[in-house]
């Protein structure tokens, strides 16, 4: 089934269809439906994903993130044409970002396992965050225009006020403090468009990178911004990383808006966080 999401991202789709019957053999029964509201893929892969050996996401990462939920432990794997604004996942896992490029390697059809996490038991596939990123992600999608351009002028917008957030975090058992900017978990490396918060994650290691992330001076935005576009913000003083396998615990001290994402979809009003990485749980091509 290829199950696409008409309203997301910035480009039209009304080409895909035709290039699926192009790229997707005879010898394959396929299948295409349209989202027609948030939640409506949830919905759709959970009542049908029995009936296929894979169910292909074309949109965002928040499409991306409403098929995979449904997957886990199933034996119909996800497959992915990156259709969003930012395409954090497609963008790790290197799927093409033409459909024609991505349809063909869906037609080659190679499903391999993955991890994926929960935050308070609601899942996410690639990131998470709790800090600045979350609070970017809510005035994005209430924002008039997508794409990248929109994202960076909300950070520029935003940065200098917003103050740095005091996070107390539990990995392993061992309870550390932070005041940071970003409070962030990767199991993918990025939030999209290349912008890397986590240049370590793997995706198959069965191990999640909870990421903290220092407010630097606005002088060296540049040098900064310039590290997360080229895969070394680990190597910033301002870059602190913890690892765990199967459960850290996250608390805001100073946040009561409590802005967050899962896959960049913003959510509010929690401050208590607990979250799970699950090995090898999800099938993807």
């Amino acid at each position: 089934m290829f199950l696409i999401n008409p309203i997301s991202g910035i480009g039209k789709k009304g080409d895909i269809p035709d290039l699926i019957k192009t790229h997707i053999g005879s010898e394959h029964n396929t299948e295409i439906q349209y989202t027609e509201r948030v939640g409506h893929g949830k919905e759709i892969t959970a009542s049908r994903h029995q009936e296929f050996d894979a169910i292909i996401a074309i949109g965002g990462d928040g499409t991306v993130n409403e098929v995979a939920s449904q997957l886990i432990k199933t034996n119909c794997a996800l497959g992915v044409i990156p259709a969003g604004s930012g395409n954090g996942l497609a963008r790790h896992l290197k799927i093409p970002l033409t459909a024609k490029s991505a349809l063909e390697r869906i037609a080659s059809f190679k499903p391999e396992q993955y991890d994926t996490g929960t935050v308070n038991g609601d899942f996410f596939v690639g990131t998470c965050g709790f800090g600045f990123d979350g609070y970017i992600a809510y005035l994005f999608d209430h924002y008039h225009k997508r794409g990248f351009i929109s994202y960076a002028k909300l950070i520029a917008r935003e940065y200098m006020n917003f103050e740095p957030i005091e996070f107390e975090v539990s990995v392993d058992g061992e309870l550390s403090t932070h005041k940071a900017l970003v409070c962030a978990v990767g199991n993918s490396s990025q939030f999209g468009n290349g912008f890397t918060i986590s240049p370590d994650s793997n995706m198959q290691d069965g191990v999640m990178e909870l990421i903290l992330i220092d407010k630097f001076p606005l002088i060296d935005t540049p040098a900064i911004g310039t590290r997360f576009f080229t895969q070394t913000i680990h190597n910033s003083k301002y870059f602190h990383r913890l690892q765990f396998k199967q459960e850290a615990r996250i608390s805001v001290k100073n946040y009561p808006e409590g802005y967050y994402h899962l896959d960049g979809e913003p959510r509010s009003g929690m401050t208590d966080f607990t979250v799970n990485c699950f090995a090898r749980n999800l099938l993807i091509l």
